[in-house]
């Protein structure tokens, strides 16, 4: 193995101990506090405590970013922190459109295959202005929501995904750099995020979707990061996503009776559908993303 091998081997080995620790340390010793796993706790107390730890939390691959580069004396180059648009901007719509769009496609999905009693038109309803009001206030929340989504991506995309691309194959870094980060969220999945506590299989069946979930969106995240050179549309992309869900949609779009329907089925399974509608852009994401395209430096 080369020096230059040795050393990036090293400098991600750092960064993704420094990313991994605080969550497999914080959550157990917020679960033993409040006695019962915090994601899925009902005790008002827990409330807060959990927001915080899920902004703060998205900061810590940035973080383990500079620390490392600071450590091992890297410094800043290729950080991907440039604003690269002249021939990018399809990609940096698409940051936007595309997360929204397959949002609205997994409500649909779900529409058509757990209430297809009451079809498309018995379970959306146009927005009244208040809803609209709403919609538009949740999507200008997403400027909000960038912060913390930037704190994840400019670990991940910025530094995880470089370092893996230069150990091994394109392809086969886009898949373990998805599971990498499925697999930093285990100690939320295992306290209830996302999934709840209650499906079969608990917690892995949940862990193993959420590595799935996260090979097929590091592959559009990562296509968005190295086409534009900047690490800005991924983070905006992971705003909108987490901003924007289908579950938001449904609230402004959907009527009293589809909505009790829908929060009245097992997470599980409209994640599943999630997982459907994002597994498909992550397809087309990687089919894009091995193609021969420009490694500069940014």
């Amino acid at each position: 193995m080369s020096s230059d091998r040795k050393l990036t081997v090293k400098r991600l080995v750092i960064f993704l101990v420094i990313a991994f620790i605080p969550f497999c340390v914080i959550v157990p010793i917020m679960w033993s506090y409040f006695g019962e796993p915090i994601y899925a706790s009902e005790n008002e107390d827990a409330a807060i405590p959990v927001y915080i730890l899920g902004v703060f939390g998205m900061m810590i691959p940035s973080c383990a970013n500079i620390i490392t580069r600071l450590i091992t004396r890297e410094g800043f180059t290729r950080s991907y922190l440039g604003l690269h648009t002249k021939g990018k901007m399809g990609y940096w719509a698409a940051s936007v459109f595309v997360p929204v769009a397959y949002s609205l496609i997994t409500l649909l999905l779900i529409i058509a295959v757990f209430m297809g009693d009451m079809g498309i038109s018995g379970a959306l309803e146009p927005p009244d202005r208040g809803k609209i009001g709403l919609l538009l206030f949740q999507a200008a929340f997403s400027v909000i929501v960038f912060f913390p989504a930037f704190g994840e991506e400019w670990g991940w995309r910025g530094y995880m995904m470089p370092k893996l691309m230069e150990l091994m194959p394109k392809p086969l870094a886009v898949f373990v750099g998805g599971i990498i980060w499925g697999l930093w969220h285990a100690p939320l999945t295992v306290a209830g995020h996302n999934f709840g506590v209650d499906y079969p299989g608990y917690p892995f069946v949940g862990i193993g979707l959420m590595c799935l979930m996260c090979v097929a969106l590091n592959a559009f995240l990562t296509l968005l990061t190295e086409k534009t050179q900047s690490v800005y549309p991924a983070a905006f992309c992971h705003a909108v996503n987490n901003n924007l869900s289908w579950g938001v949609f449904m609230m402004m779009l959907g009527k009293e009776e589809a909505l009790e329907k829908m929060q009245a089925l097992p997470t599980i399974q409209s994640f599943f559908l999630y997982f459907c509608t994002v597994g498909v852009v992550g397809i087309i994401s990687f089919v894009l993303l091995i193609k021969k395209s420009d490694t500069s430096a940014a």
